[in-house]
């Protein structure tokens, strides 16, 4: 049911009552429609947003006050290195494939058959080369090696006789002309001395002729036994002076003989095959029975005493170890094989390559290791990992690469991560070496290294503090070695 305002419903009642008296008589018009319209929709209006504001008065009675709550600090688990100060040293990690210093080829120096053998001549067996010793009185005493083959001399042996029979008649030869020449020299003074004598006899029958003592004919024909005289002499002198170019000629041809006769001497004696070194048997590759040519591998001899191994290092470690190479204070190294990490061998770096692999851009070394001091001979063919000695450090703290963010690390202290700035002495690998900046005991963070900030809270969980130790277990081949920990 509508409801009327009575103040609203008086003050329209004296309002048409003035506009009646106003107005004349026949002149009244009727109130408005559209003016009850609006009056009425904004009074709907008022009403309405009265109680809105009165219902939202008291909802926000009834809703009460939200609790207060403390914010958290939050605390950050990380895991921590403790660094301790040491003497270290670094190892100079590679790899390579050891390789006999001494292995010798035989290859057949003359062509023929295999007429006998060294029983066995298997690969594995050993054999002894020829050596020459010095007694105590300081004689030399030879001990001949061992015979390996031997190839059909009958051959060989009918080239030397034949040699050596031409070597001697060029030897007769020679000797002839030699008596050929004393026999001349004889000859040419006897007939010097005659011809003198003729002269002094021609001068005598001239002196005669002249005199009128003896005729022309007598003169005459002493001058042609003169001429006769001469002729002889001057064909002696002329054979003396051909008899040193034909010496000369038999001594080139003996020289030439006798140097048959070694080459064939030479050869008889290759038919016989000895080893320059002892060893083993490698290879082989011939038998009994079979035909060999010049230049044919025969067998190969392996001396495992010694071994080597040559290994690529890159260049800024080769300029590490190349002055204690060059002075002669040769670098220790420790090998290992894969899969046999319980035996070890010890050798020496006693020189390095002159020039550098383009391709590989390292240099190699050269590590010798003596079976003979080894308890276990490192074989030729064995693939080994190297370890080499290599500069000493002392006093430093190592410290990891991870634990480095943006040049700087976090340390705790107090419960806190600490953020500090370090100048790294040296690097290996993984490992920065310090030594001042840190102290020893000093935790170094490792973990959230890209949350922290300096003074953030953190706590080290049980499980995560690690050491040297076992960051060096990390890696397969460590790159330092300690030789002594300063007491903390």
């Amino acid at each position: 049911m509508e409801q009327i305002n009575p103040t609203l419903e008086v003050h329209r009642s004296r309002e048409g009552a003035e506009k009646s008296k106003a107005s004349p008589v026949g002149m009244r018009r009727p109130p408005s429609n559209h003016l009850r319209k609006g009056l009425l929709s904004l009074l709907i209006i008022a009403v309405i947003s009265g109680l809105c504001y009165s219902a939202s008065r008291f909802i926000a009675s009834l809703k009460q006050a939200p609790k207060r709550v403390e914010p958290v600090t939050r605390v950050h688990a990380v895991q921590a290195y403790v660094t301790e100060r040491m003497t270290v040293q670094e190892l100079i990690t590679g790899f390579g494939t050891a390789r006999a210093m001494q292995s010798v080829v035989l290859s057949a120096q003359v062509a023929g058959e295999v007429i006998e053998t060294i029983e066995p001549l298997k690969i594995g067996h050993s054999i002894r080369a020829t050596q020459v010793s010095t007694t105590e009185t300081g004689l030399s005493k030879r001990q001949e090696g061992d015979v390996i083959l031997r190839i059909d001399p009958l051959t060989y042996r009918e080239k030397l006789d034949r040699a050596e029979s031409m070597a001697q008649e060029a030897q007769a030869e020679l000797s002839r002309l030699e008596q050929e020449k004393l026999n001349l020299q004889r000859r040419f003074k006897i007939q010097e001395q005659n011809y003198a004598e003729f002269s002094k006899e021609y001068n005598r029958i001239k002196g005669l002729v002249q005199q009128n003592v003896l005729s022309q004919s007598n003169l005459t024909t002493a001058e042609l036994d003169l001429r006769r005289y001469e002729d002889a002499m001057v064909q002696m002198e002329t054979e003396l002076n051909l008899l040193p170019d034909r010496i000369k000629q038999a001594e080139s041809r003996l020289a030439t003989q006798r140097n048959d006769v070694e080459l064939a001497r030479l050869d008889l004696n290759r038919t016989t095959i000895t080893s320059p070194i002892s060893g083993q048997f490698s290879e082989v590759h011939v038998e009994r029975g079979q035909y060999v040519r010049v230049g044919d591998p025969l067998v190969t001899v392996t001396n495992d005493k010694q071994v080597e191994v040559p290994v690529g290092i890159p260049m800024q470690d080769y300029l590490k170890l190349v002055p204690h190479i060059n002075s002669g204070h040769y670098p220790q190294a420790t090998l290992k094989s894969a899969g046999h990490e319980s035996v070890e061998w010890k050798g020496l770096v006693i020189r390095a390559a002159p020039l550098a692999d383009s391709q590989t851009r390292t240099v190699d070394l050269y590590i010798v290791i003596d079976n003979d001091e080894n308890p276990v001979p490192l074989l030729p063919g064995t693939f080994v990992t190297v370890s080499i000695d290599g500069p000493i450090h002392a006093g430093v703290i190592p410290v990891p690469r991870d634990a480095v963010y943006q040049d700087q690390i976090f340390t705790v202290e107090a419960g806190k991560a600490i953020q500090k700035r370090i100048q790294p002495v040296a690097t290996v690998e993984s490992i920065l070496l310090v030594r001042e900046t840190l102290a020893p005991g000093d935790q170094i963070i490792l973990t959230n290294l890209d949350i922290l900030r300096s003074g953030d809270p953190v706590k080290v969980y049980e499980e995560g503090v690690q050491s040297l130790r076992d960051e060096l277990l990390r890696y397969r081949l460590p790159t330092l070695k300690v030789l002594e920990r300063e007491p903390n």
